[in-house]
């Protein structure tokens, strides 16, 4: 091989070396940004099943506020005919 296949050799080598740092450094720069997202997606993750843990225990409450004021109208209700009936009687 010649000098300047060499030489010539030699400059590839740098030049894909070169390349392969600069890939490299690419790879690890992506590499953080997808381990920041991911960081991100776990939090927001945890806080949605927070909310909806938060939401389903207002469902719940008011459910059961709904129950209480069906039982009070069955109740008024019920009590409204008997005071209907009683004035009839009277």
């Amino acid at each position: 091989m010649s000098k300047e296949q060499l030489e010539g050799v030699v400059r590839t080598v740098e030049a894909l070396l070169g390349e392969a740092e600069s890939l490299r450094a690419k790879c690890q720069r992506q590499s953080d940004e997808m381990r920041q997202l991911c960081e991100d997606m776990r939090n927001e993750n945890r806080d949605l099943v927070e909310r909806f843990g938060q939401a389903e225990r207002d469902l719940a409450e008011v459910k059961r506020s709904v129950n209480e004021l069906m039982d009070t109208k069955v109740a008024f209700e019920a009590r409204e005919r008997q005071v209907r009936k009683l004035s009839k009687q009277l």
